[in-house]
């Protein structure tokens, strides 16, 4: 009989979201710190860095919040192309943006009431002549607006979480971009771009 290591799954996933969800310890107001902080971290997920399939790390970081219990099924929308979407990225760091925008979008839906739509979590892979890189999005429902202007993510929970996730999609090399739908704001689209993965060939 194989012993059972579901409980060992779990307290791995627990970890790995608990990482994602630390917006206090993580955020650096100091420009000299947070360069200092941004480039240590580059160093080390650069070491750390792959190519992998955006598709495959969106549907392990909905598995974990599954597991851990921190969404329900009905909670998460992937909208996910066919073809696996490659980009050069550290995994750890990756998976950390996810879990913290999932779970940030997530509290944002339940505020907003459970008969709205899903957070919808999508992959885009980068355009043939390199304009833009791979990216990964969230769209949801939010009773609050946040500035589009990534500077100035100031002011509630929620924009000092979404200030927290700029910082690490920084060190991805990546660059993340808010945008509010309707004079209400009462959908939000939170889109990562990674870096230029080399223009595809044609």
């Amino acid at each position: 009989m194989k012993p059972d290591k579901s409980h060992e799954a779990r307290g791995d996933a627990m970890s790995a979201v608990a990482m994602a969800r630390r917006p206090k310890q993580m955020l650096v107001t100091n420009g000299e710190s947070r360069s200092r902080l941004t480039a240590v971290s580059t160093r080390m997920d650069d070491a750390d860095s792959q190519y992998l399939d955006l598709c495959a790390l969106a549907r392990h970081a909905v598995a974990l919040l599954h597991a851990t219990g921190h969404v329900e099924a009905t909670e998460i929308q992937l909208e996910l192309p066919d073809e696996p979407v490659f980009a050069r990225v550290s995994r750890r760091r990756t998976e950390q943006v996810m879990l913290h925008l999932l779970t940030d979008a997530v509290g944002a839906h339940r505020s907003e009431g459970a008969s709205l739509r899903a957070v919808r979590l999508g992959v885009e892979p980068q355009d043939d002549f390199g304009d833009y890189g791979p990216s990964f999005h969230l769209r949801y429902a939010a009773r609050d607006t946040v500035e589009q202007e990534p500077g100035k993510l100031t002011g509630s929970a929620r924009a000092e979480s979404l200030t927290v996730a700029r910082e690490l999609v920084e060190t991805l090399g990546g660059h993340l971009a808010v945008r509010n739908h309707g004079q209400t704001g009462t959908t939000v689209t939170v889109t990562v771009e990674l870096p230029d993965q080399g223009t595809a060939s044609w």
